[in-house]
């Protein structure tokens, strides 16, 4: 598959980006951003209304007044401005989950395999330039088969050529024909090639190798390669910085448990401030611990209730201490909750004797954290007639989720969670609460009709059935011989009496994956009893099901 990149210019980001944040209309005059620089305050960025009066970065300001009387300067923010722009980035990963920055001023998505979901690179394209411009930005968009040739086209394009470039070489005309800076080379470099008549791609694409190599070095080649696409330009993704994430660096390196675990009471409580105000508590933390050989060691935690006591999380945290290995010293360590929900208060019980929900949470915490998530579940039943299915743990069904071995909360109503939405937040209703389900409003109809409920069965939900079960399954029921005894695992056993069968047929409503079987008790001649059960089909095969007492 043909690899395909977009390049975003965004040729006005800082002005644009100031009207944005200052709610400014782009036709209110021209604007100017300064910055200090050498000889006094020089022009850092200029909108389309300045650049059209001769302003250009790099202008003194005074000079640049002398121009235009009616010029707005502001103070420029670059680092604001690159802020934003990575979270520009992060948005355009609806389109590529492969976006990042590129400079100051663009972006880069590799769209291999995505541009089917926006109907193909042109409803792409459309769709981006849209949503851009409606934003306010002005940009500039280059679709090629490498990050290099959509850059160059996106900043060098002529005015009447579009920004879709064709795949293989049949772009090479195009790109050849783009002056010398599509080629994102220094300035300087730029100059010496321009003083000796190279001043497009193709005039350098034309010049042998060697001698442009030995002269220039391997600058001008390495680029070309990239542009028409003999060589690879990797790109790296923009990453969202954790939203709950403290961190503590050492000015010299910390070996001890104590001063670790010091640090981590510490960044606890930091933490636990930041969720309280926010309304969140804890469910899944990481600590990273980075040691002075530049490696990286992480402990992770789970809590099976939302929790931001920094006291409790450090009990969990003690179990993992014996893990740490500092080597030779530990130069930061980093607490991020990469996983957290809506913190509700809960009135714990009065009565002696009535249980604590926050007991058994916190013995569930610290079991889970010490032994394992795939090792902790709460059993619970299920309707099927094979012996061993009746029973499963809540964990394994629910894929190891704390939620699965704890209560429902006893309230029914959840406030309404934000999402974030352009540049603010909107509060969507719970469903609880949506137009026209108030609570004086009557309850919406079901779809589809309900059905009659059955009576409640006589008997409680429960794994013994009709006959005795062992103490003990083997899953899966493992093969043995019938004859004049019982062979298993390669033993020869007698046998002194068996007792049954009990037929247990599959279950009914389900897909039958399994023939009938005939349960029977033996006991053996050393007083062993074994539960085993006979295939009803034409095979007749014997296993070894259970473990009698």
């Amino acid at each position: 598959m043909t690899r395909r990149f977009v390049s975003v210019w965004l040729s006005r980001w800082p002005t644009d980006q100031w009207r944005r944040r200052n709610k400014v209309a782009p036709l209110s005059g021209p604007l100017a951003l300064t910055l200090a620089g050498q000889g006094g305050i020089r022009l850092h960025a200029v909108d389309g209304l300045a650049s059209a009066d001769g302003l250009r970065p790099g202008m003194l300001l005074a000079d640049a007044r002398a121009l235009c009387p009616a010029l707005t300067a502001m103070q420029a923010d670059p680092a604001a401005d690159q802020a934003a722009l990575s979270r520009l980035a992060l948005w355009a990963q609806r389109y590529t989950p492969q976006a990042a920055t590129d400079g100051p001023d663009g972006l880069i998505l590799d769209i291999t395999g995505c541009a089917h979901l926006c109907a193909g690179e042109e409803g792409l394209l459309a769709d981006l330039g849209s949503r851009l411009t409606r934003a306010g930005l002005t940009h500039h968009l280059g679709l090629g088969d490498g990050a290099a040739a959509a850059w160059g086209w996106a900043r060098h394009r002529p005015a009447s050529a579009g920004p879709l470039l064709p795949t293989g070489t049949r772009a090479w005309p195009a790109l050849l024909s783009l002056p010398l800076a599509a080629l994102r080379l220094d300035l300087g470099l730029q100059g010496d090639l321009a003083r000796v008549g190279l001043r497009s791609v193709g005039d350098v694409q034309r010049q042998p190798r060697a001698g442009l190599v030995a002269r220039y070095g391997t600058g001008p080649v390495r680029r070309l390669d990239r542009m028409l696409g003999i060589t690879a330009e990797p790109v790296a993704p923009q990453a969202a910085t954790p939203q709950w994430q403290v961190r503590r660096a050492f000015a010299e390196p910390i070996a001890t448990r104590e001063a670790i675990e010091g640090t981590v009471l510490s960044l606890l409580r930091d933490l636990s401030a930041r969720l309280e105000a926010a309304g969140r508590g804890a469910r899944r933390l990481v600590l990273t611990c980075f040691r002075t050989d530049a490696s990286s060691q992480d402990l992770p935690i789970g809590t099976a209730r939302p929790l931001r006591d920094p006291p409790s999380l450090l009990k969990l945290f003690r179990e993992r201490f014996d893990q740490v290995d500092p080597g030779f010293g530990i130069e930061m360590i980093e607490l991020t909750a990469t996983g957290t929900d809506l913190f509700t208060g809960e009135q714990a019980g009065l009565a002696v004797g009535g249980g604590d929900a926050f007991a058994l949470s916190g013995l569930l915490d610290r079991l889970v954290n010490r032994l394992g998530e795939d090792h902790v579940g709460r059993p619970v039943p299920r309707d099927t007639h094979r012996p061993e299915q009746v029973m499963e743990l809540a964990g394994e069904m629910e894929g190891g989720d704390f939620h699965s071995l704890t209560l429902p909360s006893l309230t029914a109503w959840a406030p309404p969670s934000p999402t974030v939405v352009g540049e603010g937040l909107e509060f969507r209703p719970s469903p609880a609460l949506r137009e026209g389900e108030g609570q004086n409003s009557p309850p919406a109809k079901p779809w589809p009709k309900p059905q009659p409920q059955r009576p409640a069965p006589s008997r409680p939900r429960t794994w013994r059935m009709e006959g005795t079960r062992p103490l003990l399954l083997l899953h899966p029921p493992e093969p043995v011989q019938m004859g004049q005894g019982l062979v298993w695992r390669g033993r020869h056993l007698s046998v002194d009496w068996m007792e049954g069968p009990e037929r247990i047929r599959p279950d009914w409503w389900r897909a039958r994956t399994g023939p009938t079987r005939d349960y029977y008790r033996a006991q053996l001649s050393d007083g062993r009893r074994f539960w085993l059960f006979r295939t009803a089909d034409e095979r007749g095969a014997w296993y070894l099901h259970g473990l009698c007492a």
